[in-house]
């Protein structure tokens, strides 16, 4: 039986030198692993499931060899890497533990419990054990790549690059870190470092969809557009999916840049809108959103994802209103019928939420801390704004590796406030030199939408609706506001056909691993209960929570 086992593992390995993960599968057949009861059987088929990325099966068989023998490290390894695709991480990481204390010099299991760490945005722990492979393994390529994202995840960019430099070395033909190293490149603004990546990484697998997708982003930002848009396509191409996020991107881009090629016009609107929004960045850590207490259960005890409404849907009526205003701009052009007719435009996604300093605040629990249209009975949630982005970027990608561009996508934006004092101007609360460089592009902005006909202003009424909703009246500059705008491109719109009118949103993410704070309203009922529901819930769902709960005692009349 023992030769038998032995020849039968010689197969294995061989099969396993030439990929031919299914022929191993049907060598070691359920009959014979059960008459052997080998454990280096089991954990051959287990192994070939692991290849094939089956984590059902490879844990399956895993445990049938640790039943027979538990002092296989691999065994751990294919268990640990079935719960990391299920986003079980600490699961994971508890059997990677396991693997390393039957054998400290693993360099893989080194390096894929830094994957794990990462995945739970533990950068640093990640980084020490990507440092431990790499003390194991100098040239396990892959860890020196997998480190470089994590530097490119703490924003530490020039070291991400220096990884990235290293992996390369190690393996030329190492397409995935030419395109992170782009990535990197990309983020410190150097495009045409970028570009040269990108298209290394294309020369080695001209099927790389990710590649092309990050070069397009590029070539758009050298508005070298005829250039993003081939590579949109490209993507688009490959990717054969029409319901994926990121083609739904690459369409919209194309789209967008087709415009831009046509029409001169439209490329200098267009960098306006794009001077403006990045003025109006909101560089905080924490934002705070007020809601009523039943929007808060259901995401924080009833675990539904944080909504945003299309800003057709927003409480105000006059959201939205006053760029078009300043701008006297109009899209209703007489029918022929000499009847009044205004074509219909899609508006973005919509968040409101306040600085971190107004969490607790009397005008704004009057305002929008309500239930039931009761003043001060709803609750105040702070997020840290990074956390909440990283996660919303995560939700979109293909896997945790960070492998494509998605900064434009997911920003939050202060609010301006305009003065109408016979001489428009522009209030950024804290910011008065951003206030005057507003009226400045503002002014410039109404210049040129004023000069276009009534079908030009049609075509841009979409482009106007992204920073439409990030300008109010003074009256409401107190509120200090910041708004996240999201297009809607690749998300599921939502009807909510019980309400009248019918309500459109979108679902972002879940909100407790982001949430820094929850503030109760001055006139909540029974606050305490409220608060020790809460409390345990996170708790459950995260072990070492460190949300702060306050009840306010504001003294609301």
């Amino acid at each position: 039986m023992e030769q038998e086992t032995a020849q039968l593992i010689q197969q294995a390995e061989a099969l396993f030198s030439e990929k031919k993960y299914q022929e191993i599968i049907a060598l070691l057949t359920d009959e014979l692993l059960n008459q052997n009861n080998s454990g280096a059987l089991y954990a051959c088929r287990a192994k070939a499931y692991d290849r094939l990325n089956n984590g059902e099966l490879a844990t399956l068989y895993a445990d049938k060899a640790i039943q027979v023998d538990p002092s296989f490290p691999l065994l751990y390894l294919i268990k640990g890497n079935a719960w990391h695709n299920k986003k079980e991480y600490e699961k994971a990481i508890e059997d990677y533990n396991k693997a390393i204390a039957l054998d400290e010099k693993n360099a893989i299991a080194y390096y894929n419990r830094g994957n794990t760490w990462k995945a739970k945005k533990e950068y640093d722990k990640a980084i020490e054990d990507y440092n431990k492979a790499i003390a194991l393994d100098e040239k396990l390529a892959m860890a020196y790549n997998n480190r470089g994202n994590a530097w490119s995840d703490k924003k530490e960019y020039d070291k991400a690059i220096e990884d990235y430099t290293k992996a390369i070395a190690l393996d030329e033909k190492y397409a995935k870190a030419y395109n992170n190293r782009g990535l990197a490149w990309s983020a410190k603004k150097e495009h045409d470092k970028a570009i040269e990546d990108y298209t290394k990484a294309i020369a080695l697998d001209e099927k790389y969809a990710d590649a092309y997708y990050n070069r397009a982003r590029a070539y758009n930002i050298i508005e070298e557009f005829a250039q993003a848009i081939r590579d949109d396509k490209k993507y688009i191409a490959l990717t054969n999916d029409r319901e994926e996020y990121y083609s739904q991107i690459a369409e919209s881009k194309i789209k967008e840049l087709e415009k831009k090629l046509a029409n001169t016009w439209y490329n200098e609107i267009t960098e306006l809108v794009s001077k403006i929004k990045k003025l109006l960045l909101f560089e905080q850590d924490c934002v705070t959103h007020y809601t009523g207490l039943s929007a808060a259960k259901a995401m924080i005890l009833d675990d539904k994802k944080f909504r945003l409404s299309e800003g057709a849907f927003l409480n105000d009526t006059s959201e939205g209103r006053e760029l078009f205003e300043y701008l006297n701009f109009s899209t209703i052009k007489p029918s022929t019928d000499r009847t009044v007719a205004e074509p219909f435009s899609e508006k973005p996604f919509i968040g409101s939420f306040v600085t971190d300093a107004k969490h607790d605040d009397l005008t704004l629990w009057r305002m929008y801390g309500k239930e039931d249209k009761i003043e001060a009975k709803g609750c105040a949630l702070t997020i840290n704004k990074n956390l909440f982005l990283s996660a919303l970027k995560s939700e979109k990608s293909k896997d945790s590796t960070g492998s494509l561009q998605t900064e434009e996508q997911f920003t939050f934006y202060k609010v301006a406030y305009r003065v109408k004092d016979g001489q428009d101007t522009f209030i950024i609360p804290g910011d008065n030199s951003g206030g005057t460089a507003l009226a400045g592009l503002m002014n410039e902005l109404r210049e040129k939408v004023n000069s276009l006909s009534v079908d030009e202003e049609i075509s841009i009424k979409e482009l106007l609706n992204g920073i439409a909703f990030l300008f109010k009246s003074s009256a409401y500059q107190y509120e200090n506001e910041v708004r996240l705008i999201v297009q809607g491109v690749g998300f599921d719109k939502v009807i909510d056909k019980d309400s009248n009118p019918p309500k459109v949103y979108i679902e972002l993410i879940k909100i407790i691993p982001a949430l820094t704070k929850i503030t109760f309203g001055p006139k909540v009922e029974k606050a305490d209960e409220w608060a020790a529901a809460f409390n345990y819930q996170i708790k459950k769902d995260l072990k070492d929570s460190k949300i702060e709960i306050i009840i306010s005692h504001l003294p609301f009349k």
